[in-house]
């Protein structure tokens, strides 16, 4: 197979909704039981009379961490959705003897968050390393932090997040630079991320490398 066709399969590959549906029918669904931990979390407060921070009780402490929790969780597959693109144009651009940097790619014709300049998918991608790796991170996140801590760190600390908040108020920073809401709505947050991203660099590569007519 040349490498012509192997592109237009490939490209046809970031196209293609049935390739896409296994993960964000998962990413959707895991969304949904997000959007009710949250909402259960509301509820208990309203119970409670809407007490400030210090007068929450133990379930309604536990209710919203674990809402932190999915929120992670969530942003972690939405990483997987963003690493799989990534994989696929790298393969592309190297058939055709390019390359092309990562960060570079992960704001290409991807939507940005007007008050950071950052691109949805840096952000969502950020939020998951943060998910996964802040128990890695000195205390205050200072102090002997790695050149790559450095650069998440700088990332999530420009969408709102700080060492002083929970974990859900930290990844509702992230939710909150992609929606434009606190808790946004967060079965979309993927397709906002990843979906719509992935239509715009198809395009893109079809003019790039000569792929206009469609089969």
């Amino acid at each position: 197979m040349d490498a012509q066709t192997q592109t237009l399969r490939l490209v046809q590959g970031l196209e293609d909704l049935l390739d896409q549906f296994p993960l964000s029918s998962v990413i959707r669904s895991h969304a949904e039981l997000t959007e009710q931990a949250l909402d259960d979390w509301s509820e208990r407060l309203r119970d409670l009379g809407r007490p400030s921070r210090k007068y929450w009780d133990h379930p309604a402490e536990m209710m919203y961490d674990k809402a932190g929790v999915l929120l992670g969780a969530m942003f972690v597959l939405i990483q997987a959705a963003i690493t799989e693109t990534v994989s696929i144009v790298n393969r592309i651009y190297q058939l055709n003897g390019q390359t092309i940097r990562k960060d570079t790619l992960m704001s290409l014709d991807t939507e940005l968050d007007l008050k950071t300049s950052l691109s949805y998918v840096a952000i969502a991608n950020g939020a998951a390393n943060f998910y996964k790796h802040r128990f890695e991170w000195p205390e205050g996140w200072h102090g002997s932090v790695k050149p790559q801590q450095i650069d998440t760190i700088n990332l999530v600390r420009a969408v709102g997040m700080s060492p002083e908040q929970d974990l859900a108020d930290n990844m509702l920073s992230a939710v909150h630079a992609i929606t434009g809401t606190s808790d946004g709505i967060l079965k979309d947050l993927s397709d906002l991320v990843v979906g719509k991203w992935r239509e715009r660099l198809a395009l893109r590569l079809r003019i790039q490398f000569g792929l206009t007519q469609y089969p």
